[in-house]
């Protein structure tokens, strides 16, 4: 992965957590919306959800941009690594 693209995940972190904190806070104050530790659970459910969906469609995109170099069903080892 490139720094900008561990960059982008690292702020959808920092941006989801600050979001579920603030759903948190929100009816900690006012208990009659939901209880906060559902409603924070809820969000952070969600979260998680998005970025492994968001992961799983870049790595697709990225082996499909590679190409079809290798015959199908063969095994290709990562070479220098």
């Amino acid at each position: 992965m490139s720094t900008l693209a561990l960059f982008v995940l690292l702020l959808g972190v920092v941006v989801g957590l600050a979001v579920v904190a603030g759903l948190g806070y929100l009816v900690y104050r006012h208990p009659a919306l939901k209880t906060p530790v559902t409603v924070a659970v809820t969000a952070a459910g969600v979260l998680v959800a998005f970025v492994v969906g968001v992961v799983g469609v870049v790595s697709v995109a990225q082996a499909s941009a590679r190409g079809g170099d290798a015959d199908p069903g063969v095994t290709v080892l990562p070479s220098g690594r």
